[in-house]
């Protein structure tokens, strides 16, 4: 960071919300680069009912402390002034953390408003495949983001988000529209390998740039993350796999993705409508964060069960999958859902 900078005020927006960003220009130019093409960056000042998140200030005298702790990654200390609606990046130092921070913070206000406004949000990731847009639903280490990588990088695939969709039917109460959101990508480092093979894929490691890439080895060395991850921002990812980021898709499908041990495991059929409301409330998220939910997010009640209902009225498969093949495995499902959902 320049030690001439000094904190200049922005606007960050999407759909849902404007926010304020106060930050040096250098780490607003690389916030702006990590949102796109969710959120909007530009100079200005926000509006007196609007959050504002910022660092390199001292704390009001009303912040109180917000610590969040992601697994393998340093705490993250934030002061939060909620009388006054502003956040504040304290620690850890220096302008990778900051603009991490920063980014994570906005993106909690904003998803927090989409969850307000009756946005339903699914532990789902989003992918337009041959032209449909498919919802891959599914808990951690389901093989979402590795499905949805083997599908870009084939040239089948435009990546919405790869995790934590949210949803809202559209104004006909039947169809449902899928937005992504800002978030690094995370990656088996084996998935890496699978895809680029060995060598390439120590370079894509050595190239990232999330700062939390320097403590997530400890996770794989202790135990608790037995393959190992990476965290790719959605620039590096279109970088990487030379393609686009989709901002938003129409849902035409909904597919429970799981892994399966061996091929006689693997698994493709259709969910009967009478099953799919249960299947799917396993995986709806009852916050909109996976941390800073302190913004308010609770909807008018009946508007997320539109979206339900609309979701479980949509064409719903099983799909399991076996790891290591699967390039093959993404032909297979695109031609199955091609038969079953032609494109208009």
């Amino acid at each position: 960071m320049r030690p001439t900078e000094a904190p200049r005020p922005y606007l960050v927006r999407s759909r849902f919300a404007t926010t304020g960003l106060m930050c040096v220009p250098s780490v607003a130019a690389e916030i702006d680069r990590l949102a796109r093409p969710y959120l909007t960056v530009e100079p200005g000042l926000a509006g007196p009912g609007d959050w504002q998140v910022g660092a390199g200030l001292p704390a009001t005298p009303g912040a109180v402390p917000e610590p969040v702790r992601a697994l393998g990654e340093p705490t993250v200390e934030y002061a939060v002034d909620h009388a006054a609606r502003r956040l504040f990046h304290l620690a850890p130092e220096g302008p990778a953390w900051a603009c991490q921070s920063l980014l994570r913070a906005t993106r909690a206000v904003h998803r927090s408003a989409a969850a307000r406004g009756g946005m339903l949000f699914l532990h789902a990731g989003l992918v337009e495949l041959n032209g449909l847009g498919v919802a891959l639903v599914g808990g951690s280490r389901a093989g979402k983001t590795s499905f949805v990588m083997a599908a870009v990088l084939d040239g089948q695939g435009v990546m919405v988000c790869n995790d934590d969709v949210s949803l809202s039917a559209d104004e006909t109460g039947r169809g449902v529209l899928g937005a992504g959101w800002p978030r690094s990508v995370s990656v088996r480092l084996d998935t890496l390998d699978l895809l680029f093979g060995p060598e390439r894929a120590r370079a894509v490691q050595d190239g990232l740039t999330h700062p939390a890439n320097a403590t997530l080895p400890s996770l794989r060395a202790s135990g608790v993350e037995r393959h190992g991850t990476a965290l790719i921002y959605p620039w590096e990812y279109a970088d990487l796999l030379k393609t686009e980021i989709g901002r938003s898709a129409r849902v035409d499908a909904l597919v429970h993705l799981s892994l399966a041990d061996a091929p006689d495991e693997a698994e493709l059929s259709a969910v009967a409508p009478r099953e799919r409301a249960a299947l799917l409330d396993r995986h709806v998220l009852d916050t909109p964060n996976k941390h800073l939910n302190i913004f308010g997010h609770a909807p008018d009640p009946r508007i997320p069960l539109r979206t339900r209902d609309a979701l479980t009225a949509l064409p719903t498969f099983r799909f399991r999958y076996v790891f290591r093949d699967v390039r093959r495995e993404v032909d297979r499902l695109g031609a199955h859902l091609r038969a079953a959902l032609p494109v208009v």
